[in-house]
């Protein structure tokens, strides 16, 4: 094997794969980017599987296009499909069955004509399908040679009422391909969707992380009375069927439906590590919010990870309508120990009994936490140093919402969390501005922080790399922003894919 250098100069021979035992040529491709084992698969056999790997690993259809069905085509090929490992899938079947104007006379003549080429066969019928249909059906097509997907998404929000043949097809085919290698299922959609779904009668033997994403119906036909039944005798069961070796439960509820009757039914799960709720607490908790205290008290000993952003429209000011979630916060982190609990993310609402439960949970974690998200909630100095006078010495992550971003900030976290390896802040504005905090900043050096990755953002983008660079340059020993594992700025770094929802996503918001 050769290599021209970059310079054109000539060639510098490389030993051969005989020449090197395979797991040192394993150990030394983890040191080349993702981008370019992409584009080494003509090197030689042990290069053109990584890069295929690499190219099929993550395969999300959410839209059904002439390339989605290209795709589809290579994919049904067992030497790529068996490379997927993670899948979303998003057939739409809100049409299927619909009335369809008839097609014209030039329609069919295309049809037939590119049929004809495509298949080596004659026309078949004079149905034209819809783009979406005709991706669908090249999906149930290629399911069949993805037999080691081992994390499957179904995003069904368009789903309608439609239950016939090509669903039931889809369902089963996947259910029969990976259904026993699946090791984390999500469903993204409504109850009806996820009672289709789950009626299929799938058998997951290895699941052991459950990802629900729950909208209301977009059919105002549907009853509520008839959803909640459904969230009670078919979503809970289902839940709960996994319960001997569930470790990661995520539930984002995007909805105005009560929420207390299913996590009253809900069992306990001896080996759940990761708990993660999204939703709006005065909505869908006003009848019973014991059940959720209850859940999370039968789990306490036992959770790592709680994540609970339970006000899907965050609040800049302190209003009347967050007080029934910040007493409840205040309640359950006052009777609750999470005694193995590494990482807390919480929205602490606006008022100061959120912000005080924040605090208690700290205080009674201090021992075995690790990484803190504070979200959307945007903190003054005043409410910076109460969260440090809390926060544990050998914190390893941090990202909190901060009203100013300046120098001093960077002094005093150096000092109180001298074991810092990762800092995220999200920034209202730079005090006093953006080239004062440069100015001062290149005039600071903090040698002895351990400090390796940091990220900036402010409304919503990412910091100048001026100013990023700056920060570098004061604390030496950072090598990455904003989590990519690079100080780069000016290019696109791909993150890499992770299946598990024990990582979670720190996102912008």
């Amino acid at each position: 094997m050769k290599y021209i250098n970059q310079f054109g100069a000539g060639y510098i021979p490389l030993p051969t794969m005989k020449e090197l035992p395979l797991e040192i040529w394993i150990y030394i491709a983890a040191f080349i980017p993702d981008a370019t084992l992409r584009g080494l698969f003509g090197v030689n056999l042990f290069f053109y599987n990584i890069s295929m790997n690499l190219r099929y690993k993550s395969i999300a259809l959410q839209r059904f296009t002439s390339r989605t069905v290209k795709l589809l085509s290579r994919l049904a090929d067992p030497a790529a499909g068996r490379r997927v490992r993670f899948l979303t899938a998003s057939p739409d079947f809100q049409f299927y069955g619909a009335v369809r104007r008839p097609p014209s006379f030039s329609d069919r003549i295309l049809y037939h004509v590119l049929h004809f080429r495509l298949s080596g066969t004659g026309p078949m019928n004079d149905h034209i399908p819809r783009p979406e249909e005709e991706g669908t059906l090249a999906l149930i097509d290629a399911l069949p040679a993805m037999s080691n997907v081992m994390a499957f998404t179904i995003d069904s929000h368009s789903w309608g009422r439609h239950s016939g043949p090509e669903l039931n097809i889809f369902l089963n085919t996947a259910w029969a391909s990976f259904g026993s290698n699946l090791k984390k299922l999500s469903l993204r959609g409504h109850a009806a969707s996820f009672r289709t779904i789950i009626t299929s009668k799938p058998t997951l033997p290895m699941v052991e992380e459950l990802f629900f994403e729950l909208i209301d119906s977009p059919s105002s036909s549907l009853d509520m009375q008839e959803v909640a039944n459904t969230l009670l005798t078919v979503f809970a069961p289902f839940i709960n069927s996994f319960a001997i070796r569930l470790q990661a439960l995520t539930f984002w509820a995007w909805t105005s439906l009560e929420l207390s009757a299913l996590f009253k039914a809900l069992a306990y799960f001896p080996m759940l590590t990761c708990f993660n709720l999204q939703t709006s607490f005065p909505r869908t908790f006003k009848d019973d919010t014991s059940s959720l205290s209850d859940f999370l008290r039968r789990h306490r000993a036992q959770l790592e990870i709680l994540v609970l952003r339970l006000n899907t429209v965050p609040l800049l000011r302190a209003i009347p309508l967050e007080q029934p979630l910040s007493e409840w916060m205040l309640n359950t982190f006052k009777d609750n120990h999470f005694s193995h609990l590494q990482e807390l993310q919480l929205y602490p609402s606006a008022l100061p009994k959120g912000f005080e439960a924040l605090l208690t949970c700290i205080q009674l974690s201090a021992g075995t936490l690790h990484r803190l998200v504070v979200r959307e909630r945007y903190l003054d100095p005043e409410d910076v140093l109460k969260l440090l006078d809390v926060i544990p010495p050998n914190l390893q992550s941090l990202r909190l919402n901060i009203r100013e971003l300046d120098v001093e900030l960077f002094v005093i976290l150096a000092i109180r969390l001298p074991k810092l390896r990762s800092l995220s802040l999200y920034i209202g504005e730079v005090s006093p501005s953006s080239a004062t905090f440069i100015s001062e900043m290149k005039a600071r050096t903090f040698a002895g922080w351990k400090l390796c990755n940091i990220g900036i953002w402010r409304g919503g983008f990412i910091a100048s790399p001026q100013l990023m660079h700056t920060i570098r340059r004061s604390i030496p020993t950072v090598d990455s922003f904003w989590g990519l594992g690079s100080t780069y700025t000016d290019t696109a770094i791909e993150q890499p894919i992770d299946w598990s929802t024990r990582h979670v996503d720190d996102g912008i918001l």
